[in-house]
């Protein structure tokens, strides 16, 4: 698994654990503060607060934020807390549909 180690493991990569386990334990969803959520240019209201799940629904792709003016979809998500973010998962058709980019 490349993890963009810049060779501070000489190519070993044997530490690197990346079971299903490990999402479980580092999910920061129960540190999303889903009340104070925003989303700009969301087609539906509130439909962006509907799609950050917990790692068991991760696959469940019944609920979608779509965008109602343009490409963009411009995300706040505030945290309950200090957190240290490891990675970002999005689930997605292979159409059209999904994010061609992501900035943070």
């Amino acid at each position: 698994m490349s993890h963009g180690c810049n060779s501070c493991c000489n190519g070993d990569h044997s530490h690197m654990d990346d079971s299903p386990e490990m999402g479980v334990e580092y999910s920061l969803y129960q540190r999303i503060d889903k009340e104070n959520l925003t989303c700009l240019n969301e087609r539906r209201d509130g439909s962006a607060k509907e799609i950050f799940k917990p790692w068991e629904e991760r696959l469940n792709m019944d609920k979608i934020v779509e965008s109602d003016v343009d490409e963009e979809l411009l995300f706040n998500i505030p945290f309950t807390g200090n957190v240290k973010l490891k990675g970002i998962i999005i689930v997605a058709p292979d159409d059209d549909s999904h994010p061609m980019r992501m900035r943070l």
